[in-house]
């Protein structure tokens, strides 16, 4: 599943494919300002919260005109994030649907909170520091143990799914479109995720546990220590990379790190360490670096 592609346009257009515009009012509260970007399946609008003037992203599953909304991802999406509450997920403030403007359909929406800044696809500055990778890494880890203590996984941790704030630093997960139950993974579904990042029991399409977002966020934390994607590789070659090898850790990196990156990438599911064991091993290599660094 395709992340967010940021919509850019000066001045902002007043409208985009989705056949919505600027000033439509949502439930009679939210009314949209402008498209700030778009996926495979929705494209989310920065929008005025009129009960409060607070600034929020309204995402809108409409496919281009003419095609049937998205509306089971809406459902799968609302029901995740109505059942996680963490600081490090974004958060969902309404859902509902509204009436395609031009088709009368009736499309589902869903109104999160804003979180000013790019992804971390696009805000990634080639190498990120191992203290401030540590810190991305720990808080990142503490929104998938939220995800999981709900009783969901993800399925596609991926840059373009992490949103980062410019002037905090602070990291929220987003996207919960194709997390599924656990109550759910015995069910045949087609192998969902983003190739680059996806585990090799996702691959494999086996039956998933948490311990596959675990795979995936080390995969993203390896490529914010070297700049670079562990499985950059055609469709067949990095498919058959993934189930017979672990990604190539450089031997430069600390030892901890490499320890740590090791486990989280393991081909065995039950060798991984849960969200929450990454989180305090993370919070450790910051607390590691940042004395290393006053030192």
């Amino acid at each position: 599943m395709d992340g967010y592609r940021p919509t850019r346009s000066a001045p902002p257009p007043a409208s985009d494919a989705s056949g919505f515009s600027a000033h439509i009012l949502i439930d009679g509260r939210f009314c949209l300002d402008e498209p700030i970007g778009h996926g495979t399946a929705a494209y989310v609008w920065r929008a005025t919260d009129l009960s409060s003037l607070q600034k929020v992203a309204v995402k809108i599953f409409s496919a281009p005109l003419g095609h049937a909304p998205q509306g089971h991802e809406a459902v799968r999406e609302a029901a995740a994030l109505r059942a996680v509450e963490n600081l490090h997920v974004v958060r969902m403030i309404s859902t509902g649907t509204i009436s395609h403007p031009d088709t009368g359909v009736q499309t589902p929406y869903l109104v999160l909170e804003l979180v000013r800044g790019a992804d971390l696809r696009h805000s990634l500055p080639g190498v990120l520091e191992p203290v401030d990778t540590a810190r991305l890494g720990a808080e990142l880890a503490a929104g998938l143990a939220g995800v999981h203590a709900a009783g969901y996984i993800h399925r596609d941790v991926k840059p373009s799914n992490i949103l980062v704030d410019p002037a905090t630093g602070h990291a929220k997960i987003t996207d919960l479109g194709i997390a599924v139950s656990v109550h759910r993974v015995g069910d045949k579904e087609p192998s969902y995720g983003s190739l680059p990042y996806m585990s090799p029991e996702q691959l494999r399409c086996a039956p998933l546990t948490s311990a596959s977002d675990i795979y995936s966020l080390g995969l993203v934390l390896l490529e914010c220590l070297t700049g670079v994607r562990a499985f950059d590789l055609p469709q067949g070659d990095s498919t058959a990379a993934r189930t017979l090898r672990g990604p190539e850790i450089p031997p430069a990196l600390p030892a901890a790190w490499r320890s740590l990156l090791s486990a989280m990438t393991s081909l065995s599911p039950r060798e991984r360490p849960s969200a929450k064991q990454c989180r305090l091993a993370l919070a450790s290599l910051q607390h590691q670096h940042a004395h290393t660094a006053a030192a």
